[in-house]
């Protein structure tokens, strides 16, 4: 009986794998090569479509899975401060220190997200490619005692549902933090005044017969000295209070840091933003002990304490928005017949609506196929696709949304390599995501078939000019399945495998109630503009209009 179940499951993930890669084979040979010919397939891209902007305001940003740091100045959406608060967590509960500990250094390590790409045969040195930094000029980094203490559980709910925290929420933040900041090395302006992203390899010394050599090496990260005298206090005196007696106490004790960023004084309108993962980071303070010999003699040994930054985090944003951008997503939204320009911001920004086939109504059809009189819930396009006039449902082969760039607005500006489409009534993806397993050997480029992915020019200056989204398997279960026509979300994204949701401070009134966005949009601080379905006929970009393509073959 296993051995019959195991074969079922074998040719069922056969199936998929065949089906996929056909698919896939199709796609390539019809869009890309033969133009509009594609085989004597029929195209149709006439459906209605409407498409319009919503805000989103402030989003939940606790506990994200990569977290936004730093200052960056789009030349479209404006500018955004990231900063990031976190706990901190002993690595084992109770520690015990010795006689007298004395700290020498602390050291506060982040890693970044690189690539290494070369080795230097003769001195063994390391070059690395830096991924997810957005800018190159410096910022201001302070690094704060917070104060303000990160709860796992909402006391407002009785403590019985997760305790949320907002992108907003800086206020707050800033109100309780200890004033002192602690990266305060007055001689190394570059770990806090003049901070910034490097891809230089780090490297330690040791001195070994009078020469110094190179002790370790470690790829690019933060590294930020922090004040000796704050952690001898906080940590070796709060021991002797029990306050390091487990987390949960620690935690209460010390509460976390503040990752501030604002300007540098000398780029007041550049900067730079990284995308980091907190929890690889670390601090870690060595300190020295008293060791009395049985002779009376006292010598000294160093040790080492590593504290994590574990626990809760809440990624907050300050954005000062360009007057182009607020006005397009507050007082310039068309509901009714859909906007000329979309623009998907991620972070605390904004996302786009998509009804297809229109809103009109007037007509149905009974259970044999003949129209009838009045509306029926249905809109009368996708009504005359579930019943043509021959009596045979049409064949889709292949359906795909096209969404064109508007580079002038975005020109000098990062680009979010992917956009994700949803399924906005249910808060979940469409069909078409969960069909397509193809991989890639970098994660985040998943699912290309379902795609997303930014189509950049091969020449020039080789900006994306389109971002194409394949929803065949919806398409055909709209009109072979009358499965009900759901409004759809777009987002930009960092991550195409995270489905899951955050929740908005405030829901949304604007057409359809939104209460919640996708957690991939939240962790990306990109934005793009892509042209939307209502622009007229003559206009110069009306070639550019928001598509849905249909490729069918009619039954003989």
């Amino acid at each position: 009986m296993q051995n019959n179940s195991f074969l079922k499951y074998m040719l069922f993930v056969m199936f998929v794998v065949i089906f996929s890669s056909c698919d896939k084979d199709f796609n390539e040979i019809g869009s890309s090569i033969i133009g509009d010919d594609h085989y004597g397939l029929i195209k149709d891209d006439t459906h209605t479509l409407v498409a319009y902007n919503q805000n989103l305001g402030s989003v939940q940003s606790n506990n994200l899975p990569i977290n936004s740091l730093g200052y960056y100045n789009n030349p479209f959406f404006g500018k955004t401060k990231a900063s990031v608060v976190t706990q901190v967590e002993l690595i084992g509960a109770n520690p015990t220190f010795g006689t007298n500990p004395t700290v020498t250094k602390v050291e506060l390590s982040l890693p970044y997200y690189s690539t290494l790409t070369n080795t230097d045969a003769t001195t063994g040195d390391h070059t690395y490619e830096l991924d997810s930094i957005y800018g190159s000029s410096k910022i201001k980094l302070s690094v704060y005692e917070s104060k303000y203490y990160l709860r796992d559980l909402d006391a407002a709910t009785g403590f019985e549902d997760v305790q949320k925290y907002y992108s907003g929420d800086g206020p707050n933040f800033d109100a309780n933090k200890n004033p002192d900041r602690l990266n305060d090395d007055a001689d190394s302006p570059s770990q806090n005044d003049a901070f910034f992203f490097s891809n230089e390899e780090l490297k330690t010394y040791k001195t070994v017969d009078g020469t110094q050599t190179v002790d370790t090496r470690t790829a690019p990260g933060m590294r930020l000295n922090l004040r000796k005298s704050f952690f001898q206090d906080k940590i070796f005196n709060g021991s002797t209070a029990g306050k390091l007696i487990n987390n949960n106490v620690f935690k209460e004790y010390f509460r976390g840091l503040y990752f501030k960023t604002e300007a540098n004084s000398d780029s007041p309108e550049q900067g730079s933003l990284a995308m980091l993962d907190f929890k690889k980071g670390k601090i870690t303070i060595t300190y020295n002990v008293s060791i009395t010999a049985t002779d009376g003699t006292i010598t000294t040994e160093e040790k080492t304490l590593i504290l994590n930054l574990a626990g809760n985090t809440v990624n907050v944003f300050e954005n000062d928005y360009s007057n182009e951008y607020v006005t397009n997503i507050t007082s310039g939204i068309n509901t009714a017949q859909g906007d000329s320009k979309l623009f998907l911001k991620g972070g605390a920004g904004s996302m786009a609506v998509i009804s297809l086939f229109g809103e009109t109504d007037i007509r149905g059809f009974d259970t044999d196929g003949n129209p009838t009189s009045g509306p029926n819930g249905v809109s009368d396009e996708l009504d005359d696709l579930r019943n043509p006039s021959n009596g045979q449902k049409l064949l889709v082969n292949e359906a795909n949304l096209i969404f064109s760039i508007d580079s002038s607005a975005i020109s000098g500006a990062s680009e979010p390599n992917r956009i994700y489409l949803y399924d906005l009534n249910n808060k979940r993806p469409i069909i078409d995501y969960y069909t397509d397993i193809s991989l890639n050997s970098i994660p985040k480029f998943n699912k290309a078939i379902h795609g997303g992915i930014i189509e950049k020019a091969t020449t020039g200056n080789k900006r994306g000019y389109q971002y194409k989204i394949r929803l065949t398997n919806h398409i055909r279960n709209l009109i072979n399945k009358d499965s009900t026509n759901i409004r759809l979300g777009l987002v930009v994204t960092e991550a195409i495998a995270t489905v899951t949701s955050a929740k908005l401070k405030t829901p949304t009134l604007t057409g359809i109630p939104v209460d919640r966005t996708p957690l991939s949009s939240v962790i990306n601080p990109l934005g793009t503009v892509l042209f939307g379905n209502n622009i007229p006929v003559g206009d110069p970009n009306y070639a550019k209009r928001l598509k849905l393509e249909i490729y069918y073959t009619k039954p003989n």
